[in-house]
């Protein structure tokens, strides 16, 4: 009897191992693939581990010649098409080393086409996808059909409603993101500073020149804004304006708003990012309106942005690096073997602004020089100053990620424009 038991569990495990095989995973999600060629490291042994949750020792070697997927869901900006840069750059490195797959598809800022797009990459059973989400609504859905599909699924920059979890069997398994709502955090504490300085006491009317209304950077670093301006009475937001991330909106929009408000109604312009900025910089500059020269706040990053904070053009901006690749193979390869990975990581950011710190107007000028040295739009990482670019006023307004403490949004209004 006992004999007749251990055979019959025997072909239970032969046949489920043979399930598992048919299906192309092992038991370690390893999928059925040829050996990976064999390489050197493409993420450097030597990068700041601290910048790589979950990660003890940087520097993944893929097991297999994995196919990694890469839905993106537009390139209408120089972040954006740094962003995609990037990403493509580390896939033809790994290709290049390892011999892995690498796919990819633009929606041109078309949420319906970026289904479409993810659609046609699932139906070629990769063994990864990547996404950055158009808007995070619609594609919701994807979660869904990456776990009808078992699909493992990166989400990285912009995400969608669902939010990773700790679940085995929950296929988006990490989400690679900046904190917009912290962006707009940073920007709103600088609004304050700047109009202190100004006039002595926290007063004053801004305008905000928002970006797309339905993707996440979008909404919340609106929200993040009024989130520090709702303690400030006499600091009034009146208008918000769409720019959609686009410096040629943004310097549109920027200019409808100079006719609407003459001289002495505006004090400080919030842009949802550094494009829009020197779109409003460029606007301003036309009108002669002096006045708001130095008085732009923005999210970004972007040297050119820098260039203008060093000048006096600009007030500041908080960074936020397009540079996703190095961690979406490091992670998502890291998954492919085997290993498992926090369900969630935030690039850092850094602060750039005019606030008279000669430590942080030193390396702001450094930063600057590396960058047009080596031909760089935005920042490395690896640079540093993180301590230094920083407000401490961050620290103590949002001790806590809102994906930790979700009621950070309780009481901010819905992100319109008007």
């Amino acid at each position: 009897m006992k004999r007749k038991a251990f055979q019959i569990t025997v072909t239970v495990l032969m046949l489920l191992a043979f399930v598992l095989v048919s299906q192309g995973f092992s038991a370690t999600r390893r999928p059925n693939r040829p050996d990976a060629n064999p390489g050197n490291p493409v993420t450097p042994t030597d990068f700041p581990a601290k910048f790589l949750p979950g990660i003890e020792k940087p520097g993944v070697i893929p097991e297999k010649k994995y196919f990694i997927a890469f839905s993106n869901g537009d390139m209408n900006d120089l972040w954006r098409l740094t962003f995609v840069k990037d990403v493509e750059n580390f896939a033809n490195r790994y290709m290049e080393e390892f011999g892995i797959k690498f796919m990819w598809t633009n929606a041109g800022h078309n949420s319906a086409k970026q289904l479409a797009d993810i659609e046609s990459l699932l139906a070629l059973k990769p063994d990864l996808l990547l996404m950055s989400a158009n808007e995070r609504e619609p594609l919701n859905v994807v979660k869904e059909m990456c776990d009808e599909q078992g699909v493992p699924l990166i989400i990285l920059d912009r995400g969608i409603v669902y939010q990773p979890t700790d679940d085995p069997n929950d296929m988006y398994i990490q989400s690679q993101s900046l904190d917009f709502f912290l962006n707009g955090i940073a920007m709103g504490v600088a609004v304050v500073r700047f109009l202190t300085e100004k006039y002595g006491e926290p007063k004053g009317n801004v305008v905000e020149l928002a970006g797309i209304l339905g993707s996440e950077p979008g909404i919340q670093r609106s929200q993040g804004v009024k989130f520090v301006l709702k303690n400030y009475p006499n600091i009034h937001m009146i208008a918000t304006r769409p720019a959609e991330f686009d410096r040629k909106m943004g310097y549109k929009a920027m200019r409808d708003l100079l006719e609407t408000y003459p001289k002495g109604q505006i004090d400080c312009v919030v842009c949802g990012c550094d494009e829009t900025g020197l779109g409003a910089l460029q606007a301003i500059k036309e009108a002669k309106r002096d006045e708001l020269i130095g008085a732009l706040i923005s999210t970004d990053a972007i040297v050119e942005y820098l260039e203008a904070i060093d000048k006096g053009e600009a007030y500041m901006t908080v960074e936020c690096t397009p540079y996703f690749g190095l961690t979406a193979f490091e992670y998502g390869i890291r998954y492919l073997n085997g290993e498992d990975i926090p369900p969630r990581i935030m690039l850092p950011q850094r602060v750039y602004i005019r606030d008279g710190d000669p430590k942080k107007a030193e390396l702001l000028k450094e930063h600057i020089k590396y960058c047009r040295d080596n031909n760089l739009n935005f920042v490395p990482v690896a640079l540093g100053g993180q301590d230094v670019l920083w407000l401490p006023e961050l620290d103590e307004l949002y001790p806590k990620p809102w994906y930790e403490d979700p009621s950070v949004f309780e009481g901010l209004e819905p992100f319109t424009t008007y």
